[in-house]
């Protein structure tokens, strides 16, 4: 399945973080258990300000560094109160390059981000932006999800932000074809 191309707009994001790490495969292990707690033990529900039941694991990363953040929030209105222990994650207008996965497990979104940056965007007229990319889990993850888990294959959508290569490189990527 190739990646769809769509345009999102700002978006305003309030969630807990949790600071992880890809060394030695950290990301792995601490994820799922965050993930899990948040979801078990309704975390999110009480934020302010909510405009839908949604729900994103965001990623905020520097680039050559194996740390970074991932923060699992809620889109809101405005983030004028932020519950105590929670941050704000703006995220900007943007291009994406998304792909709608079934969702198993962290492996699933590791393949998705995968194909998107290492066989994709080579391939594509687009870099990313270096903005934060993305899960949106909306009523095609949830509805599934509470019911069945896992097993019931719910699928969940990975955003990474992309923009048109330069008109330099476009022109040589041409040529390349």
């Amino acid at each position: 399945m190739e990646p769809k191309i769509i345009t999102i707009e700002e978006k305003k994001v309030i969630g807990i973080v949790l600071h992880t790490s890809f060394t030695n495969d950290k990301s792995k292990q601490e994820i799922p258990p965050f993930f899990h707690k948040v979801l078990k033990e309704k975390k999110l529900e009480k934020v302010p300000n909510r405009i839908n039941e949604n729900q994103l694991c965001v990623f905020k990363m520097k680039r050559k560094c194996p740390d970074f953040d991932y923060v699992m929030g809620v889109e809101v209105s405005n983030t004028d109160s932020i519950p105590e222990g929670m941050e704000t994650v703006i995220l900007p207008i943007s291009n994406y390059a998304t792909l709608t996965i079934v969702k198993r497990g962290p492996e699933d979104v590791g393949k998705a981000f995968g194909y998107i940056f290492k066989t994709w965007i080579p391939k594509s007229i687009y870099i990313p932006t270096g903005a934060p990319g993305f899960i949106y889990y909306d009523d095609q993850f949830f509805s599934i999800f509470n019911k069945k888990g896992y097993e019931g294959n719910p699928l969940a959508t990975v955003y990474v932000p992309i923009k048109p290569l330069l008109l330099k490189r476009i022109l040589k990527f041409l040529r390349i074809l």
